[in-house]
């Protein structure tokens, strides 16, 4: 099955300290409605017993996007090839900023303090999220575009802009996972 992938600027997550990417993907030809991370929206928001872990999820990406910048140590790792992280933050930040998330994971590549994408998730049901039917097969996606990401980067498909604040690409640039 060829898969391939398009960057996306998220328009409605453009915040004063962090700008939010995700990928659309095609598979066999077909682009698939919605991007990563809206796709993974549009699936929890019609799961009632996440609804206020949802809420709280877009609170913490509009917090770290509007005040706090994208400090690693808000994100848990969950890398396998690649530095993929995730959201909510671990269970000592969000007691801290008192914004707490159950199960549901959110899953990302920090590229530094300005820039992350958003890419899928869902709720996970083990103890190793790797392990979980729900959430494994979206890590290990996650992966495999954070690579070809970090590819381009080094290549200068992708590049920054003068204060990396922010990152260039074409808008038809494609990939292929």
């Amino acid at each position: 099955m060829d898969i391939f992938a398009h960057i996306h600027r998220l328009t409605e997550f453009q915040f004063d300290v962090v700008k939010y990417f995700s990928v659309q993907l095609e598979e066999d030809g077909e682009e698939k409605e919605v991007d990563e991370f809206y796709d993974f929206l549009s699936r929890m928001e019609d799961i009632e017993e996440v609804e206020e872990d949802l809420s709280n999820l877009l609170v913490w990406i509009e917090e770290i996007g509007e005040n706090i910048g994208a400090k690693k140590h808000l994100f848990r790792n969950e890398s396998i090839t690649a530095d993929v992280r995730a959201l909510p933050p671990p269970a000592k930040q969000m007691a801290v900023h008192k914004i707490p998330v159950g199960n549901l994971r959110l899953y990302c590549l920090v590229l530094n303090e300005h820039v992350v994408f958003l890419f899928n998730g869902g709720i996970k049901t083990t103890d190793n999220a790797k392990d979980c039917p729900n959430v494994g097969p979206h890590i290990k996606r996650a992966n495999r575009i954070a690579g070809k990401i970090d590819e381009m980067l080094r290549e200068n498909e992708v590049t920054w802009n003068k204060d990396h604040t922010d990152i260039e690409f074409d808008e038809n640039l494609e990939f292929e996972l």
